[in-house]
Order: C-alpha cells, then sequence, then structure tokens
C-alpha cells in the first residue's frame, strides 16, 4: 500500500465515517485493532487497522470475525477509556505519507469535551498505531501506542506516553503536483516499464510504490511509445487527478489462478488480468484476505511437516532403541539351556561355586561354561536362570510388538509427508484433522468449531482417462481409506506404488467388462507421480481390483492389504502427466459417475 492507495482510502474512510460513533474498540493482535462504528447514513461497520510489520493496512471487514483476547490488553484499556462513544469528525492523510489520521470528539470522566487522533503509520516495520490528544495549543500528546519506540531504537524519535508526538521522518521526494518533466531526465527511454525505470520514479515521487510506477510508465508508453521525460510526466498527472477525482475504480491484480497480489486506486492495465472493485477498502480487504489466506496455508504446511519429521525421527530414535534392547534379550535360549543343564546335573555342582562347567547334551557334550551364584545350590540357581529366561522371552515378545508398531506408524506418517505435496488449504487442514484424530497433533480449539467438529469432506482428485473412464486419486489417508473401502465398487480397479508412500488410485469400471489398457497405463502414471516415486524412472505400480484389497483391524489412515495384483512399470514424465491432468473433472461432474 502506497500513498496513492492511501489518498484514495482516505477520501473513502472520510466520506463514510465523519459523523460516525464508536460503538466498541477491540485489539485481537499485537498490532492490531477492529473499531465498531455507527452513524445513519452508514449503520453498523467494522473498522480493521493493522500496524502489521509486512501487511498494514486499513479497511472495513465483511464477515471477518478475528478472534479477541480473554484479557484485553493496555492499549485496548486505554482506547476505551479514551475514545470509546467519542465521534469521528474527520479521516485524512498529511501529503503522501503512508499514514491515516482519525480525528475524534469524546468526553473525558469530567464530562469535558477532548480532542483525539489515532494515527496509524504503515511503514513495513516501523508501522505503528499511535493515540495521540491534540491540544488548544496546537501541540500534540503521546497518549499510547500499539509499539512504544524508546529513544535507543530509534535516532528520530521516540513513541512513548506522555511526550509529544514527532510525524514520522519526511522523505526527500516531490509529490506529484509539483514535479515537471526535467524531474524524470534520469530514466531511460529505450529501457520501457523496466525495473530499474520503475524505481527511479519510486525513488523521484513522494507516496509512490513499484505498482503506482509501473501503471504510469505502461499509460507514458500506451501514450506516445516511448518512456520520455514528458509523456511520463504528463501519464503521472492524469493519473493522480484520476484518483483525486475517483475518475477509475480501484482494482487488483490477479495471478494465473485468480489470486489478488496487489491492488491499486485506479485500474490496473499494466497487469494481464485485474478486478475492478467497488471501493478502495474492497480491493484491500481482497488483496489482504488472499494473502493471508496464503501465509496461513504457507505457515500450516511447515507446521505440518515440521510435527511429522520431529514424530518421524522420535520413532527412528525409538528403532535405535528397540535394536539395542534386542541385543540384550537374545541370550533368552542360553540361559533357558544353562537352567536345564544345572537341573539335569544337579548333583555335580558343589555347592558354594561361583562358576561350573557341564556337559552340554544340546551341543554334543562340549563343557559348557556356567556362572553361579555362590549363595544358593544348583536347583535355586537353575530356578533364577529359569526366570530370567521367561522375563527375556516376555520382553522380546514386547520388542517385537513395538517394533512392528513403530515399523507401521513411521510408514503412516511418510504417506502422511507424501499427502503434504498437496498445498491445498483444504486438503492441509484435512490432513491436520487427521493428525489430531491420531494423536500425532494436539487438538486445537477452534473458536465457534467445538474443537473437534468435523467439517464438510473434501474430495479426491478426477480425471478423466483418454478412454473415457474416471479415475480418482485420493489426495491424503483419510481420502484414501475413503475412497477404497467406502465409495469404490469391489469391480473397480485399484493401483498403488510398490513398497512406497502414495496415493490410492481407483479407476471406476461403470458398465464396462473390461477396462482398456491404455486407461490402466495413465492411472498407474498418476499413481507414481502422487508418490514419492514421482522423479523415479520405471517405477513399479500393483494394479488388483478392489476386492482384493482389504484393511487390517486397528491400521492407520491410509494402510491397506492386498492380493491378486499384477505389476505395472512407468515412467511419470512431465508432458504424460500434464497431459491428463489437463482433462480434471468439475465438482459437479465427479459426484457419481455410475
Amino acid at each position: 500500500m502506497d500513498g496513492w492507495t492511501l489518498r484514495r482510502l482516505a477520501r473513502e474512510l472520510d466520506d463514510a465515517l465523519r459523523g460516525a460513533r464508536i460503538d466498541r474498540i477491540y485489539q485481537p493482535g499485537e498490532r492490531d485493532l477492529v473499531l465498531a462504528v455507527r452513524s445513519a447514513h452508514m449503520g453498523a461497520r467494522r473498522l480493521y487497522m493493522s500496524a502489521h510489520q509486512q501487511f498494514a493496512r486499513v479497511h472495513f471487514l465483511a464477515d471477518e470475525r478475528p478472534d479477541n483476547p480473554a484479557t484485553p490488553p493496555m492499549f485496548c484499556v486505554l482506547l476505551r477509556k479514551h475514545i470509546e462513544g467519542g465521534r469521528i469528525l474527520r479521516v485524512t492523510q498529511p501529503g503522501w505519507d503512508r499514514v491515516l489520521e482519525m480525528g475524534i470528539e469524546a468526553l473525558d470522566d469530567l464530562g469535558d469535551r477532548r480532542m483525539y487522533a489515532l494515527i496509524c503509520e504503515m511503514m513495513g516495520r516501523h508501522s505503528n498505531i499511535v493515540l495521540v490528544e491534540e491540544r488548544t495549543d496546537g501541540s500534540r500528546l503521546i497518549i499510547d501506542s500499539a509499539v512504544r519506540v524508546t529513544e535507543e531504537m530509534s535516532r528520530y524519535r521516540a513513541v512513548l506516553p506522555g511526550i509529544p508526538y514527532l510525524p514520522p521522518p519526511p522523505q526527500p521526494k516531490k509529490p506529484v503536483e509539483r514535479c515537471a518533466p526535467e524531474d524524470f531526465l534520469g530514466l531511460d527511454p529505450s529501457a520501457g516499464a523496466s525495473r530499474a525505470n520503475q524505481m527511479a520514479i519510486v525513488e523521484k515521487l513522494a507516496g509512490t510504490g513499484p505498482v503506482t510506477a509501473r501503471e504510469i510508465l505502461h499509460r507514458a508508453l500506451a501514450r506516445t511509445g516511448s518512456a520520455e521525460p514528458t509523456s511520463i510526466h504528463e501519464a503521472a498527472i492524469d493519473l493522480a487527478t484520476a484518483v483525486d477525482e475517483g475518475r477509475e475504480p480501484a482494482s487488483v491484480g490477479l495471478d494465473n489462478v485468480g489470486r489478488a497480489v496487489e491492488c491499486a486506486p485506479f485500474r490496473l492495465t499494466s497487469r494481464d488480468r485485474f478486478a475492478e472493485c467497488e471501493t478502495m477498502s474492497d480491493a484491500i480487504r481482497w488483496l489482504f484476505a488472499d494473502t493471508g489466506e496464503s501465509l496461513r496455508q504457507s505457515r500450516l504446511a511447515r507446521e505440518l511437516e515440521r510435527t511429522v519429521r520431529e514424530h518421524m525421527d522420535r520413532l527412528r530414535g525409538k528403532l535405535v532403541r528397540l535394536e539395542q534392547e534386542w541385543k540384550d534379550v537374545e541370550a533368552e535360549e542360553e540361559l533357558r539351556i544353562k537352567a536345564e543343564l544345572l537341573t539335569a546335573y544337579a548333583h555335580e555342582v558343589p555347592r558354594g561355586a561361583a562358576e561350573v562347567q557341564l556337559p552340554n547334551y544340546y551341543d554334543d557334550n562340549r563343557p559348557l561354561r556356567i556362572e553361579l551364584d555362590p549363595a544358593l545350590d544348583a536347583i535355586a540357581n537353575a530356578q533364577r536362570l529359569f526366570r530370567m529366561a521367561a522375563k527375556r522371552k516376555r520382553a522380546r515378545q514386547w520388542i517385537e510388538a513395538e517394533r512392528e508398531n513403530t515399523l507401521r506408524d513411521l510408514r503412516y506418517l511418510e504417506d502422511v509427508l507424501q499427502a503434504l505435496a498437496d498445498t491445498s488449504l483444504e486438503n492441509l487442514e484435512e490432513v491436520r484433522r487427521e493428525l489430531e484424530a491420531q494423536g500425532f497433533l494436539a487438538w486445537a480449539a477452534r473458536r465457534g468449531t467445538g474443537g473437534k467438529r468435523r467439517s464438510a469432506e473434501t474430495e479426491p482428485h478426477a480425471f478423466r482417462s483418454s478412454d473415457g473412464f474416471v479415475i480418482r486419486v485420493g489426495r491424503n489417508n483419510v481420502q484414501n481409506d475413503r475412497l477404497t473401502f467406502r465409495k469404490a465398487d469391489k469391480r473397480d480397479l485399484w493401483l498403488h506404488v510398490k513398497d512406497a508412500p502414495g496415493s490410492h488410485v481407483v479407476i471406476e469400471r461403470g458398465q464396462a467388462e473390461e477396462i482398456p489398457e491404455r486407461t490402466i497405463e495413465e492411472a498407474a502414471v498418476l499413481a507414481a507421480y502422487f508418490s514419492r516415486m514421482r522423479d523415479s524412472a520405471n517405477v513399479p505400480v500393483d494394479v488388483t481390483e478392489i476386492r482384493h484389497v482389504w484393511k487390517p483391524n486397528g491400521a492407520r489412515p491410509g494402510f491397506a492389504l492386498y492380493d491378486h495384483q499384477r505389476t505395472l512399470f512407468v515412467t511419470p514424465e512431465r508432458s504424460l502427466v500434464e497431459s491428463i491432468m489437463s482433462r480434471t473433472l468439475a465438482r459437479s461432474q465427479t459426484s457419481d459417475s455410475r
């Protein structure tokens, strides 16, 4: 958000909020505020203000309801004390700065009228929200701020309660209305809308960011075909006038999947794709809704992968310990033989001996050395060895069971790790719920969800084969179970990469007697691609009918056993995979193909 965006936003907010009353103030985050405001012409709205170090912004909220802490922070308490119930007089932007100021009139505890300004400074890591009292002599005294800045933290200014408010340091740049064509002589006319020319405009024009600079260059090129100083100057003046007069709608620039990646107070004609918005606030909200989802998605993916890898490391460490314990109990058979020999030759064992050698009739009567407890006779020593052998036998059985369970959990987590390759938010959420249900992740208490309430089931990938058959691919372990054991018909074909983590793949037979080999090979390519072997050649993929696949009792999600399989060897070449995946079926086409 640059100064051009805030210029349009300040005018919109001034029109909407002038005369509105502040009903309630919330502070959902350390640097975030929500103001519940109300006026006769606007009704009730909620204004969001953020001094986030990367995503500082101001806009109206729609249905979003940020979680609030049980105990309001001290800054929130002070805001409620001074300006809750107050009336908004104006919303302004000083010059082209990335600062919004909200003038507020409120009554103090004695009923006297006080004037305040709530200032939102949107300047990257220096962003802040500051409440100041405006004195009759024109001075401004800081009441408090979201982020307190000491003299040690900033050489230019401190932001602390009780001291005069000093605005952010001015930038040595010209506002667009005071610029002349010669101010753009440093740009390279032959470079067009290059990054270097964009940054040159950013360095010259006050409040201008890269998005606005790119748009100015694009319109200058469209006007004259070159980035000449006069053309750039005229494009900048025209664009500024359009912003001031509201001649163009605000817009968001879209990436190739329709996600908002930037916003501006004008049409983003410099982008291949953009969408117009009714207000600047709507554009900002759209942008940061998509950005927030991407951040949450990325953060959730990292969190889940870290959790899975930590559990896998613990399980591998457990396997090492079990192997050592296995070595310690390997002598169980030898202890039992020694106990039997002591029982058989008890009459030959002298009392009080520390050791004895007896013929081992299990080994051609070769002498076997046996250590004894001198305080016990031969029979008592034999009983002691029998007890030790029985204990080690039980330990051996426990170790075998633990080793099998540990290997099973490792295989399961490898499958989960593979499922995390699909980074769509709905898949990540389902994987998170799966890990919670399996005990690998603590239940997260989510507001209004009751913690463990199930969300709607997501659908597997669905593709149409070259021969017209539907091929479904599970995206995670829960989906694999659902696809294989609940939704597939017993005559459908089931595919899975051999001896490696991967998705369950099902070819729906429908009414067909036979499934063409080409369709089976395409499904095998998908099974190889949606597995840990996606970058390998000649990947073995097993194929069998659903009726030959079963799930052992108590097995983790995604685990299956099967027989009557045949094995294909395929290479998941990207061109072939993309060809198959280009025939993705819409959800309405996948509800029931039978």
